[in-house]
């Protein structure tokens, strides 16, 4: 409760929000785990457990790529929100360290879900980007936050989100290819076009 009701309370304290997210998430991240092991790209993960840090990537490199390739838009991103790859919360609560390192890459992989929909990082990007993590993790902390974070937008805009945003994440999530189990840093030379017809990824409606 304690978790829950910091997390909703201050929804950007990113503390609050993993700790809900690790004491929360154990059946979830099982289903998530047992899953990718059922695909050679998602056992690889697994045993390798890459991680996405600003030591892992190469950014000069990143930021040469042309314009439309994956590691270029990702970058480009990051720099004009003033993100950091270092800045995702380490996982605290989770003793199994598989599912631990699950959940470390779901935090991690969320920006390249913030380039494949085109969502930005505002609250209502934010909230519809939760909506389509619940449906792809079914992650306890991603639908309390698609359920609650709504209370925080006008009512226009929940109107927007319920009408156009929703039925996207669902048919989204409902239609891809598992998105825990590609290797994204394997593909940052390729478009992201290219990238979305792989996961058969349908980008979100222009905010």
């Amino acid at each position: 409760p304690y978790f829950a009701i910091n997390a909703l309370a201050n929804p950007m304290r990113a503390d609050m929000v993993a700790a809900l997210g690790d004491s929360t998430g154990y059946y979830s991240l099982k289903k998530i785990c047992s899953k990718m092991k059922n695909s050679r790209s998602g056992r690889k993960i697994l045993l390798e457990k890459p991680i996405i840090s600003s030591e892992s990537l190469n950014l000069p490199y990143l930021r040469s790529l042309p314009s439309g390739q994956f590691g270029r838009e990702y970058i480009r991103y990051m720099d004009h929100n003033g993100f950091d790859a270092d800045e995702r919360p380490s996982v605290r609560f989770l003793e199994d360290e598989e599912l631990a390192y699950v959940m470390l890459r779901y935090r991690q992989i969320h920006d390249f879900w913030h380039v494949l929909s085109g969502l930005p990082p505002t609250v209502f990007g934010e909230i519809a980007l939760k909506w389509l993590e619940w449906r792809v993790t079914a992650l306890p902390v991603c639908g309390l936050s698609s359920l609650a974070g709504p209370l925080r937008l006008s009512s226009e805009d929940r109107g927007i989100l319920r009408q156009e945003y929703i039925p996207w994440a669902l048919e989204c999530g409902g239609n891809c290819e598992d998105l825990m189990s590609y290797p994204y840093e394997e593909n940052f030379n390729r478009t992201v076009e290219e990238i979305r017809i792989d996961l058969n990824f349908i980008p979100a409606p222009k905010i």
